[in-house]
C-alpha cells in the first residue's frame, strides 16, 4: 500500500470524522445561542484546525504505553497450505519480516534432548514486534477488522487520489488567481482625499488599530473590501465613495477596518488553503460558510460598539448593497455586503436587542469547546475505520508482509499427531485466509486499511520481538518447526529451515540457533555475547524458562499442544494451560481445539465459559462462542452462555453469536429469553434490531416471553428500526391478537409520525374488533402529530371489510384531534361511505369542528348523497349546517337536504329553521324556493 493510497483512504475516513466533529460543534452552539459572534467564529476555526488535525494524526509518530495490549499476527506465508496467524500479547508493538541470515556461522555442538517434563509457567515480557526500516515517519498500517466499506480495488483509489490532485490543483490555481488580482486591484486604486485620510489615521487611533492601513478608492470595483497580507488597504469604489453619505461612508470604513484589525485576511487565507488541500472534505465547506457569517457579524458587532448604532448602521449596509448590486468582495478580499440572504441575517441579527453584542472573547465557552474537541479528536483517533482498502497478494508480494488476524478468525480443526509446527492445521474452508499487510512503523489502531485475501502457505516466515526496557527477546522461524513434548526445545526443522531466539544484544545477550540441511539434519548453536558456548545446564534452563511462553502465547502449534496436553491430562489439563495464556487469539484456538477434541463434564464447561468471559478481544470471544455455543444449550450451562455473550462490548460481534445461537437453539424458550435479553443491551439499534428481526420468525407470545420481547423493542431509539421490527412481527404473528395488540401499543411509542404511520396501515389487514386491538390502534392513531399520516391511518382503517360500529365510532372520535380541516373532512367523507349512523353524535360532533366552511358543507353535502342516510341523520346534519359561516355553502347543503328529505315533516321543520341563519336573501330565496317546491310536489 502506497502512501497516496493510505492518505487516500484517511482522507476518506475523514468525511465521517470531519463530519462528526462538525455536528458535535453545531450542537454545542445551539445550546448556547447568546454566544457572541467573536466568540462563535474562534470556536467554528477551532473546529476546522481540528478535522485538519484528525486527518494528519495517522501520519504522526506514536508510542505506546507499557502494558497496552494489543492483538498481532506474525506468519507471513508464500505457498498454498492454509495457515494460522499467531497472536501474540504486545506491548509497543512493531514486526518486520526479514530474510533468512545465511551468512551467520553456526557452530555445531551436541545438544542433549530434553526429557519430558512439565511446562515451565514463567510469563514472559509483554511482547513487541520490531519495526521494519522506513525512509519515512509515516504510521503503521494495521488491518481493521470490521470496515463498513472496504475497497478491493487500486483503480478505485487512483480516480480518488486524480480527484483529489485536480481539484487541489484548480483551487490552489484560483487562490493564485485571486492573490494576482489583489495586487492588481492595489496597484491601479488611487488615494482617496485627503480629508478621508485624516478620518482614516483618526478612527484607527481611536479603536487602538496599530496595522497600516492604505484607504484607496477605485474604479474597477462595485463594492467595498478590504485587502490585506504584507500591505493592507481598504478600497472604496468610487461611486461609493460620490454617493454616499459621510456617515455612511464612515460606517463602510470601520466595517473593513475591523477585518483587518482582526487579521481575517490571514485566516481567510488559511481557511481557503485548507479547502483546497482538502476538496473532498464537505464539512470543510460547511464550516467555511458559517465562519464567513461569523467574521461579518463579529466586525458589525464591532462597529455598532464603536458607533452605539445598529439602525443606522444597518441602513448603510443596506444602501451599500443596493448601490453595489450585491458584487462579490472576491476570494481573498473581505467585504461589507455579501449575499442577500447574508446581509439578511445580518441586519435581524443587528437589530437583535437580547443577544450577546459584546465583541470580545468568551473565554469559558471557548474553553468547553476546546476540550470537548479534544475529547472527540481522541475519540475519532481511536475509533474504528468505516473505509478501508483490501491489499491483493500481489500488492503485498512487493513489500514486507505480515497478516494480521483477520475480522473471521481461523480455527484449526484437525487433530492429528503429526509434531506441532507454525503451520497449522487446515480450518474450515469457509474460513477466509489470514491477510498480508505491509508494516512500516508502530501498528496505529486507526490506521484505514483493511485485510485482503491472500495465498496461504505452510513454509512461513515469523519474526517476534520482546522488549522490555532495555532487554529484549526475539524469535525467528523459518519454515515448518516442531518442538520438543516439553516445549524446551526444538526436535525438527523443515529441510532449509532456520530457527533463532536471542534475548539481550550482541556483545552481552544469548542466542540460540537451530539449522536444518537440505535433509532436514539438525545444527544447533548456543551463544552468549559474541562467544560460541556449549548448551550447558544454564542455557538450557535459559531456553526452557523463554520458549514454552513464547510458544503458548503465539498459538504455535496449537493443535498438537492441545492432543498431547489432552494425552496427558485429559481437559482439565487444557483448561489449566489456557489459564496461563495470556493472548485472545491464542486462547480462542486453544478453546476451539479443546471443544472440537474433547467432551467436558458441567465443572469443566463452566470453567472454560469464564475463560471465554475472560477474553479481552470481542472479536475472538464472539469467534470462541459461535463455535461452541452448542455445548450451551441445556438448562444448566445456558445461563453461562449468555453471561458470556453479555461481556461482548461490541454490537457487531454480539449480534454475530445472537444469531448463531437462534439459528441453532430457537425452539428453545429459555434461548429464546436470554436473547431477547442480550438483545436489549446492544447499544446500536440497527444490530438490536437485526437480532430482533431474527427472533421474530420463533417469537411466542407465552406471557415472559412476550413482554421482555416488547421491552427490548421500546429500548430502539430509531424509529426506523423500530417500525423494522414491528412490521416483521407482525407478518410472523399477525393472526395472533395479543401479539397485535402488543405491536400496537409498541408502534405508539414510535416518534416518528411517518414510520408510526407506516406499521399502523400494516397493522389494518391484521386489525380485528378485540376491545384491546380497537384500543391499542386508536391510541397509537392518536398519539401521530402529522395530520397527513393521521388521516392516511384512519382512513386505512376505514376501508377495511366489515369495520365494525365500536370501530366506526372511535375513528369519529379520532378524527377530531386532526388539526387539518382538509385531513379531517377527508376521513368524514370516506367515513360516510359505511354504516355511520350508529356513531351519528361522534360524526356529526367531529363535522362541527370544521372550521372550513368548504370542507364543512363537503362532509355534510357527501352525507345527504347518500341514498341510505336516514332522516334523523339528515336532521342532525342540516343542524351542523347552521354552523357553516359562508351563506352560499350553508344554502348549498340546505338546497341539497330540501331536494332530498323536505318531504319528511321532522327535516323541513329543521329546514325552516335553519334557513334562519342565512344573511343573503338570494340564498334565502333560493332555499325557501326549494323547500316550498319540493313540499308542494
Amino acid at each position: 500500500m502506497t502512501h497516496v493510497n493510505f492518505a487516500v483512504t484517511t482522507l476518506l475516513n475523514g468525511i465521517w470524522e470531519g463530519t462528526l466533529l462538525a455536528v458535535a460543534m453545531w450542537l454545542f452552539l445551539k445550546l448556547l445561542p447568546r454566544l457572541n459572534p467573536t466568540t462563535r467564529f474562534v470556536v467554528l476555526w477551532i473546529t476546522l484546525l481540528a478535522v485538519l488535525a484528525l486527518l494528519l494524526e495517522p501520519f504522526a509518530p506514536r508510542g505506546f504505553k507499557p502494558g497496552a495490549p494489543t492483538d498481532l499476527a506474525v506468519v507471513a506465508t508464500n505457498n498454498s497450505t492454509v495457515t494460522t496467524p499467531t497472536p501474540l500479547k504486545a506491548e509497543e508493538p512493531k514486526i518486520k519480516i526479514q530474510t533468512p541470515d545465511a551468512s551467520y556461522e553456526s557452530h555445531p555442538v551436541s545438544v542433549p534432548r530434553s526429557s519430558p517434563g512439565p511446562v515451565f509457567e514463567q510469563p514472559t515480557e509483554p511482547v513487541r514486534a520490531r519495526s521494519a526500516p522506513s525512509p519515512s515517519r509515516w504510521a503503521a498500517i494495521t488491518a481493521v477488522d470490521h470496515p463498513l466499506i472496504r475497497i478491493h480495488s487500486a483503480k478505485i483509489l487512483d480516480a480518488f487520489e486524480i480527484a483529489w490532485v485536480l481539484l487541489s490543483f484548480v483551487m490552489l490555481v484560483r487562490l493564485g488567481r485571486g492573490y494576482g488580482k489583489l495586487l492588481e486591484l492595489k496597484a491601479r486604486a488611487t488615494q482617496v482625499p485627503a480629508d478621508w485620510q485624516m478620518r482614516l489615521r483618526r478612527l484607527k487611533g481611536i479603536n487602538g488599530v496599530r496595522r497600516k492601513t492604505q484607504l484607496l478608492v477605485s474604479s474597477d470595483i462595485a463594492a467595498p473590501m478590504s485587502l490585506g497580507f504584507f500591505n493592507p488597504a481598504i478600497l472604496i469604489p468610487r461611486m461609493l465613495l460620490d454617493r454616499l453619505s459621510d456617515s455612511e461612508l464612515e460606517h463602510v470604513v470601520l466595517h473593513e477596518l475591523c477585518h483587518l484589525w482582526r487579521r481575517d485576511d490571514w485566516t481567510n487565507l488559511a481557511q481557503r488553503l485548507i479547502e483546497a488541500l482538502l476538496p473532498i472534505q464537505p464539512v470543510v465547506y460547511w464550516i467555511g460558510h458559517r465562519m464567513s457569517i461569523e467574521r461579518e457579524m463579529a466586525c458589525d458587532d464591532w462597529v455598532i460598539a464603536v458607533t452605539g448604532t445598529a439602525e443606522s448602521y444597518a441602513t448603510s449596509l443596506a444602501r451599500v448593497a443596493e448601490l453595489s448590486q450585491w458584487a462579490h468582495a472576491g476570494i481573498l478580499a473581505a467585504g461589507a455586503t455579501g449575499n442577500r440572504s447574508q446581509l439578511f441575517s445580518r441586519v435581524r441579527h443587528m437589530l437583535d436587542r437580547t443577544r450577546n453584542a459584546a465583541p470580545k472573547l468568551t473565554i469559558a465557552p471557548l474553553g468547553a469547546a476546546i476540550a470537548a474537541l479534544g475529547i472527540l479528536i481522541y475519540v475519532g483517533g481511536h475509533a474504528p475505520q468505516m473505509i478501508a482498502y483490501a491489499q491483493t497478494s500481489g500488492e503485498t508480494s512487493r513489500q514486507e508482509l505480515v497478516p494480521l488476524r483477520p475480522a473471521q478468525s481461523i480455527a484449526p480443526r484437525a487433530l492429528s499427531a503429526t509434531p506441532a509446527s507454525i503451520a497449522s492445521p487446515a480450518s474450515k474452508a469457509s474460513v477466509e485466509p489470514p491477510a498480508l499487510v505491509a508494516v512500516s512503523a508502530s501498528p496505529s489502531p486507526r490506521a484505514p486499511f483493511a485485510a485482503a485475501e491472500s495465498p496461504q502457505s505452510g513454509e512461513t516466515h515469523t519474526e517476534i520481538t520482546i522488549r522490555n526496557g532495555v532487554t529484549s527477546l526475539s524469535v525467528k522461524v523459518d519454515g515448518t518447526i516442531e518442538f520438543t513434548d516439553d516445549d524446551r526445545d526444538v526436535k525438527s526443522l523443515s529441510p532449509g529451515g532456520h530457527f533463532r531466539m536471542e534475548e539481550g544484544n550482541w556483545l552481552s545477550g544469548r542466542r540460540y540457533d537451530v539449522k536444518a540441511d537440505s535433509a532436514g539434519n539438525l545444527t544447533k548453536t548456543y551463544s552468549v555475547g559474541s562467544s560460541v558456548k556449549p548448551m550447558d545446564s544454564e542455557g538450557q534452563e535459559w531456553l526452557g524458562r523463554l520458549l514454552p511462553q513464547i510458544i503458548r502465547d503465539s498459538g504455535i502449534g496449537a493443535a498438537a499442544r492441545v492432543a498431547r496436553i489432552l494425552r496427558q491430562g485429559g481437559p482439565q489439563a487444557v483448561i489449566n494451560e489456557i489459564g496461563l495464556i495470556h493472548s485472545d487469539g491464542s486462547k480462542r484456538i486453544y478453546l476451539e481445539q479443546l471443544f472440537s477434541h474433547a467432551t467436558l463434564n458441567t465443572d469443566q464447561l463452566t470453567e472454560s465459559a469464564r475463560l471465554i468471559r475472560g477474553i479481552s478481544s470481542d472479536g475472538d470471544k464472539a469467534q470462541v462462542l459461535i463455535d461452541v455455543d452448542g455445548k450451551y444449550f441445556t438448562g444448566e450451562q445456558r445461563p453461562h452462555l449468555f453471561e458470556a455473550v453479555e461481556s461482548i462490548s461490541s454490537d457487531g460481534d454480539k449480534r454475530r453469536v445472537l444469531s448463531d445461537i437462534l439459528k441453532k437453539d430457537a425452539g428453545s424458550g429459555d434461548t429464546l429469553f436470554g436473547v431477547t435479553r442480550a438483545a436489549k443491551h446492544i447499544s446500536s439499534d440497527g444490530d438490536k434490531a437485526e437480532v430482533l428481526i431474527e427472533m421474530a420468525g420463533s417469537y411466542r407470545d407465552n406471557g415472559g416471553l412476550g413482554m421482555a420481547y416488547f421491552d427490548a423493542v421500546k429500548s430502539i431509539s430509531s424509529d426506523g428500526d423500530h417500525a423494522r421490527v414491528l412490521s416483521t412481527v407482525l407478518a410472523a404473528h399477525g393472526d395472533d391478537r395479543d401479539t397485535v395488540a402488543r405491536v400496537l401499543g409498541s408502534a405508539g411509542k414510535i416518534s416518528s409520525d411517518g414510520d408510526k404511520a407506516r406499521v399502523l396501515k400494516e397493522a389494518v389487514a391484521r386489525y380485528s374488533a378485540d376491545v384491546p386491538v380497537r384500543k391499542a390502534f386508536i391510541d397509537a392513531a392518536n398519539s401521530i402529530s402529522s395530520d397527513g399520516d393521521h388521516q392516511q391511518v384512519l382512513v386505512a382503517l376505514v376501508h377495511r371489510p366489515g369495520i365494525d360500529t365500536p370501530t366506526i365510532d372511535e375513528i369519529a372520535k379520532s378524527a377530531q384531534r386532526i388539526s387539518s380541516d382538509g385531513d379531517k373532512a377527508r376521513v368524514l367523507v370516506e367515513l360516510v361511505g359505511v354504516n355511520v349512523e350508529a356513531a351519528r353524535g361522534d360524526f356529526i360532533a367531529a363535522a362541527d369542528t370544521i372550521q372550513s366552511d368548504g370542507d364543512h358543507s363537503q362532509v355534510l353535502m357527501a352525507l345527504l348523497d347518500k341514498p341510505s342516510t336516514s332522516s334523523a341523520m339528515a336532521v342532525a346534519a342540516i343542524q351542523s349546517a347552521t354552523r357553516i359561516s359562508s351563506d352560499g355553502d350553508k344554502a348549498r347543503v340546505l338546497v341539497k337536504a330540501a331536494q332530498r328529505y323536505s318531504r319528511d315533516p321532522q327535516v323541513d321543520a329543521a329546514l325552516r329553521k335553519a334557513v334562519e341563519s342565512l344573511h343573503s336573501d338570494g340564498e334565502y330565496r333560493s332555499v325557501m324556493s326549494e323547500i316550498s317546491r319540493r313540499g308542494s310536489g
